[in-house]
């Protein structure tokens, strides 16, 4: 019975439990005894990014400055980042890159703006974004042009970096 195990019958009612209830037992004991230290230790320590995530982009690049770029009217004066966004990839603009500009895959931009030096950022963390004005005459690049677009933006909400839209050329 439920109220006969206490005190001195605490044995009988050992006897009473099998071997998996007892160990059972023990492991719900133990597992008490621990909880306090396990969360002193996690109290004490300090939070941590896991190492699988991305680093981000470098903590120097400040949130976007609009008065820095408000008044650019013409792409060849923009200072950060210039992404073209076509159907065979991304066109990445920077004088952070030795040739000025690239095409690369839209799976590669995070790993393209993560490279780049903390000077490709003058305005923060913004760069320039346009869709390739020149389009196939039947449109058969209209999905490709759609799906890295899609790409891009995710990417770069992924690294909180603002989109300053350009009309195609």
């Amino acid at each position: 019975m439920i109220g006969e195990c206490g005190g001195e019958r605490e044995l009988s009612c050992e006897l009473r439990l099998g071997p998996a209830q007892q160990l059972f037992r023990s492991t719900i004991y133990a597992a008490v005894a621990i909880l306090p230290i396990c969360l002193t230790s996690i109290a004490a320590s300090p939070m941590q990014r896991p190492s699988v995530q991305d680093p981000g982009l470098n903590q120097r690049i400040g949130a976007p400055a609009p008065r820095r770029y408000a008044n650019i009217r013409d792409a060849k004066d923009w200072n950060n980042p210039y992404l073209v966004i076509r159907a065979d990839g991304i066109e990445v603009t920077s004088k952070q890159i030795a040739s000025g500009r690239k095409i690369i895959a839209a799976a590669d931009l995070e790993q393209t703006l993560l490279g780049l030096p903390v000077a490709a950022w003058p305005y923060g963390r913004v760069v320039a974004l346009e869709e390739n004005g020149v389009k196939a005459p039947d449109h058969n690049d209209d999905a490709s042009v759609a799906q890295n677009l899609t790409t891009a933006v995710a990417i770069l909400k992924k690294l909180d970096v603002a989109v300053k839209r350009w009309p195609g050329a």
